[in-house]
């Protein structure tokens, strides 16, 4: 047991990963820890641990990040393999010791980028795994199933309700299954006029949105030449590429293209018509959550299973997919885009993870109670207001006395109060 009022220390481990999507993830987690913290009249100590280039995503939502270069760039400092492998296992090892969680919260990687979590998971923090979906032949490694057994709670996002990663025996009833989880809910995000308004995208224009991913794949400049090559073929069409945090390389001209980098593009994918995407989870789920339809590209990973991604997307009448991206294919594709998308990611699951999280260290039914006042679309239009998040829920839950017994109904009455 805690002791009361004594800091919860959260770290998040979102070290290695091609993309943004292992940061985005554990950002997207910690938001919903820190928001059910603050309902509870918690104090949290939450800090990120990364390897990514993207860190600045820590930044804008309010996160301490401990940083260390990637894979991607640390040869440009002119170290071998091994030397940033020996650092990389130290730094982690001494962030972990200096910080002393009591809650270790691990993504994609169950033994770590350097193997060096096995020397961590038992000193005495509850241990939890983000196990996004992976190739099984990577899941089946034994490596990456010993690893699993030192983990406390193993947390599942489900993809259109699936997510069959191969699990120990023994682990699998310390597993639980949540929706995709995705930095923004629907709820958070600008409505379609106001969206297109805040991206510069001219009235009455089909929008389409284009996007390699976070940015770091190498391919990524040539992908992108290619679809501004089409964009000028297609004038009637207006592009937006999105060449996310990570991404070093050109940004190829033309009068029906427009590029951003905004952190947290989701809260506009309302703005768009349609999409060009890559198979990843983040990109995918995202643009599936705010009823976007897609034409789909997928990428090889070693980790992530693309392919299988989109196969099961065009299956469900999610949109279809690019043979290449030359116009004559992508104006193809958009004849065949659905109006609407099947609602395969009707829920964003970091709530759920954050309760599930939590309730390795509260009690579950106070925790429900938090999750209650835990609106979106109430924090989402406080915020638009200039009201913080932490001013609304701490005000909201000691009305309410978030620790004692109550129903949905009182908590409903308490947000349509808010709202109004």
């Amino acid at each position: 047991m805690r002791r009361p009022q004594t800091p919860l220390r959260v770290l998040c481990y979102a070290v290695n990963g091609l993309g943004l999507g292992h940061l985005t993830r554990t950002i997207a987690i910690g938001r919903q820890i820190r928001r059910l913290c603050w309902a509870l009249g918690e104090p949290l100590e939450l800090v990120i641990l990364t390897s990514s280039e993207g860190d600045g995503l820590a930044l804008v939502h309010d996160f301490p990040a401990f940083k260390i270069p990637s894979k991607n760039i640390v040869s440009g400092g002119g170290f071998s393999a091994a030397r940033y492998r020996k650092l990389g296992k130290q730094w982690v090892w001494n962030a972990i010791n200096l910080f002393s969680p009591d809650i270790l919260v691990v993504d994609t990687f169950p033994a770590g980028s350097f193997h060096e979590l096995y020397d961590v998971l038992d000193l005495g923090s509850k241990n939890v795994f983000v196990c996004r979906a992976v190739r099984p032949d990577v899941a089946n490694q034994p490596t990456f199933q010993s690893a699993l057994r030192g983990y406390d709670k193993i947390i599942l996002p489900e993809e259109d309700g699936v997510n069959d990663t191969p699990l120990p025996e023994q682990a699998q009833e310390r597993a639980v299954g949540v929706p995709p989880i995705l930095l923004r809910s629907v709820e958070e995000t600008y409505e379609k006029m106001e969206a297109r308004e805040r991206l510069g995208i001219p009235a009455g224009v089909k929008a389409l949105y284009a996007s390699t991913g976070g940015g770091g794949d190498k391919d990524a400049e040539a992908l992108f030449e290619q679809l501004v090559v089409a964009a000028r073929a297609l004038p009637e069409i207006h592009f937006t590429l999105g060449a996310g945090m990570l991404y070093r390389g050109r940004e190829f001209p033309a009068p029906n293209v427009s590029w951003t980098r905004r952190p947290v593009l989701s809260e506009c994918f309302r703005a768009f018509d349609g999409a060009i995407t890559a198979g990843g989870f983040n990109s995918v789920w995202e643009l599936l959550h705010s009823g976007v339809p897609c034409l789909f590209l997928p990428l090889a990973r070693g980790w992530d299973d693309q392919e299988a991604r989109v196969e099961r997307c065009v299956a469900a009448g999610a949109g279809v997919r690019l043979t290449d991206l030359s116009a004559e294919a992508i104006a193809t594709g958009i004849q065949n885009l659905p109006r609407t998308i099947p609602r395969l990611a009707p829920r964003n699951g970091a709530l759920a993870a954050a309760e599930e999280i939590l309730a390795l260290v509260f009690d579950r039914k106070h925790l429900e109670d938090a999750a209650l006042l835990c609106d979106p679309s109430v924090l989402f239009a406080a915020a638009q207001k200039g009201m913080p998040e932490e001013t609304l829920l701490r005000a909201a839950a000691k009305r309410w006395k978030v620790t004692e017994e109550h129903s949905p109904d009182s908590a409903e009455a308490l947000l349509q109060e808010l709202r109004a």
